[in-house]
């Protein structure tokens, strides 16, 4: 059936023409390439992101584009990604867009009996590791087999490993669901009529790679594809099909060569034993290998070898890098075009690093003394460059110099590239020097990607016996272990003078409060907040007056919400006398309150209050507190003035607007079924990131519940 006929104006025909001609492979599911993100698809326009903002909602609104936050093939962080969707594609097409968008089948030569066999194998429960040497062709393989199992309409998710894979980030990625270090319960979340493929799996840190060894041992019903060199943890996997590519036959690899005359294509994949990628590599004048020559030494003497000086160098810094980087950072255009040319360099995108081949060859060839006045010469560049990702640049670059980082750096590298990249980098200099504050670090990196239990053990090494307290109760709180929790708190209490033991307990008291799914406050839960703030022993006087303001708002809370009009009343008082009576965060509370019932508020009103919000995160608090009150009943337009501003980029500036967006994404998820997991599990994941860990571990259990309901 056709499409029916779309009015676009003229940003919006740009905007689906720039999408339409982007190549996209679906079984990336979240991963996907850079020219897809927004500030690569503004630059591309030549416009600002914000000027997207009104095209990318109006697209939204007609079915014809998708924005979400997304992994980004390359890049450290999640970035918002622009997905066309099929109605879009039909329109870009009516409208003679764009001729034709197919999806092709991966083609390689010579390897159709490996594709068959793995394939095969895949139709039933199990592992399957494919490996070979760097530049075989394994990663090629497993496009073929994707492409293949997708033209038979099965469904195949997808994950390139990289110091960027975490257990969380892979199962994500793989099935939409946050993860859980119950690797019993994470079964739940692979989907038998799936196929699982984890490319480059020998990319991932070592710090997370024997999590997800475990993770994928334990999934007894899945059907899942590793493709790993050897050796490495993946590749000695128990109960597996174990598949070895070899060498291409000699007919068949000299085919691949088709910048080569046939004689010179046979002499060079046999002298080569039909290793395709070096075979690539050959160059007319360059001498012809000995047959048997090893791959390593043909890249050493002929390929590396014909490299003018300065490019040569570049490429011993490329091989260094901890991440793929873009034109600008550190390499000239001119050694990016030479290297490029001689097929060294592998593209995700924008973003570039050397071929896996090549780094292997090259560092081996490289002594310790040499790889580390590297790295040194590598500080001195990347602290000259702005930017998140150059910090994390420089972060692994001083750590394997062996320079000290400073708890700045680390923060900064936390905070901005997120905890899985922080977590790998705070392993590594946890290696290199042995701090209190980049353990306290490591462990909070830790609980932010849900591994509860590895906190703990960071946590062990600790000397002060506060920090190592606090770590373990943010710990048994994400695990749901109460007790043991209460019995930190009280040791650490034990342990405290004043005034941090009242900042303890109120601050405790907040999270109470805060940590927790959207709901009426429970008598039970009341009664908790009330208790534990009646144990504060400290004169008012003595207490600080946001603490005091604190404490004296959550008491009002609990008694407006359980209905005590009269110690309401009193204590509303209490707080017009501290804080004023136009203060702003008193005049929030009151509308929070009224708007606990919609039927008291004028919804025009309340519209037009906040047409007026220019602020996005001011409006999306208001809004949520519409759907908190009214649940499936919100008004149509507060729903759409949510979904049209929650990915607008404003990033966070307080820990509150963190707290707000991740709420955001939990309405999203509420109010739009199809996408719910997708947005579940972000919200998820952004809670624990901010220390919400009992409203992540409930949303989990949400999730979960979802997935098995959807599969009954």
């Amino acid at each position: 059936m056709a499409c029916p006929t779309a009015v676009l104006t003229g940003p919006e025909e740009r905007l689906l023409t720039a999408l339409a001609g982007i190549e996209v492979d679906r079984n990336l599911r979240r991963d996907f390439p850079e020219e897809l993100s927004m500030p690569s698809v503004a630059r591309r326009l030549g416009v600002v992101r914000s000027a997207l903002h009104n095209p990318i909602s109006s697209l939204e609104s007609k079915g014809l584009l998708d924005s979400i936050k997304s992994n980004v093939i390359g890049a450290p962080r999640k970035k918002t990604v622009l997905l066309i969707t099929k109605k879009g594609l039909e329109v870009a097409s009516n409208f003679g867009l764009i001729e034709k968008q197919t999806t092709k089948l991966n083609q390689i030569l010579g390897r159709d009996k490996e594709i068959e066999a793995i394939c095969r194998a895949l139709e039933s429960p199990g592992i399957v590791v494919l490996t070979g040497l760097p530049g075989i062709g394994k990663s090629s393989v497993a496009k073929a087999v994707c492409s293949k199992l997708e033209q038979e309409k099965k469904k195949v998710g997808w994950h390139t490993g990289s110091r960027m894979t975490s257990t969380s980030s892979l199962i994500e990625s793989w099935t939409d669901i946050p993860v859980s270090e119950n690797f019993d319960e994470l079964g739940d979340g692979f989907d038998p009529n799936m196929v699982y493929i984890l490319d480059e799996a020998q990319e991932i840190h070592r710090r997370h790679a024997d999590n997800i060894r475990r993770v994928l041992e334990n999934a007894r019903h899945a059907k899942i594809l590793v493709v790993t060199r050897s050796p490495s943890t993946f590749s000695s996997l128990s109960e597996t099909l174990k598949i070895t590519l070899e060498g291409l036959e000699i007919e068949v690899a000299a085919r691949i060569a088709d910048h080569l005359t046939e004689e010179q294509a046979t002499q060079v994949a046999i002298a080569l034993d039909g290793h395709p990628l070096a075979i690539q590599m050959w160059r007319d004048g360059d001498d012809v290998p000995i047959p048997g020559t090893p791959v390593a030494d043909f890249i050493s003497s002929t390929v590396l070898d014909r490299l003018d000086t300065n490019t040569a160098q570049e490429l011993e810094d490329l091989t260094l890098e901890p991440f793929p980087i873009s034109r600008g950072d550190s390499i000239t255009d001119l050694s990016i075009d030479n290297l490029d040319d001689a097929t060294i360099l592998k593209w995700s995108g924008s973003r570039f690093e050397s071929q896996h081949l090549i780094k292997h060859v090259k560092l081996a060839s490289l002594d310790e003394d040499k790889v580390k006045s590297i790295h040194e010469r590598l500080v001195d560049r990347w602290s000259e460059i702005e930017g998140f990702e150059a910090r994390g640049h420089e972060m692994h670059h001083r750590i394997l110099s062996g320079q000290s980082v400073s708890k700045g750096l680390a923060e900064d590298v936390f905070d901005n590239l997120g905890p899985v990249v922080a977590s790998t980098l705070l392993s590594d200099a946890l290696d290199n020097e042995e701090r209190g504050d980049l353990r306290i670090l490591s462990a909070r990196a830790a609980i932010a990607i849900g591994e509860a239990k590895m906190a703990l053990r960071i946590s062990e090494g600790l000397t002060e016996q506060a920090d190592r307290l606090k770590i373990e109760m943010e710990s048994f709180r994400l695990l749901g272990k109460e007790s043991r929790f209460l019995a930190a708190e009280e040791e650490l209490l034990s342990k405290l003078g004043e005034p941090e033991r009242s900042q303890v307990l109120i601050r405790g008291a907040v999270r109470l409060h805060d940590d927790r799914l959207p709901g009426p406050i429970s008598r039970d839960l009341g009664d908790e907040i009330i208790q534990r703030l009646d144990r504060i022993e400290v004169q008012v006087d003595q207490l600080d007056a946001s603490l005091l303001a604190s404490d004296l708002i959550l008491r009002y809370l609990v008694a407006s919400n359980l209905g005590d009009a009269v110690k309401a009343a009193a204590l509303r008082s209490e707080i017009v006398g501290l804080i004023g009576e136009g203060h702003r965060r008193l005049e929030e509370i009151d509308l929070r309150l009224k708007l606990k019932s919609l039927s008291d508020v004028n919804s025009e009103d309340l519209e037009k209050k906040l047409r007026k919000i220019e602020e996005k995160h001011e409006k999306l608090r208001i809004i949520h507190w519409i759907f908190a009150a009214a649940g499936e009943l919100s008004p149509t337009w507060a729903i759409d003035t949510h979904k049209s501003i929650f990915l607008q980029d404003n990033p966070p500036i307080r820990r509150e607007h963190a707290r707000i967006e991740a709420f955001s994404w939990y309405w999203r998820g509420f109010y739009d079924r199809d996408q719910r997991l997708r947005y579940w599990s972000e919200a998820a994941a952004r809670l624990r990131l901010i220390g919400c860990s009992n409203a992540s571990m409930k949303l989990i259990e949400r999730i979960y519940h979802e997935v098995r309901s959807q599969r009954q």
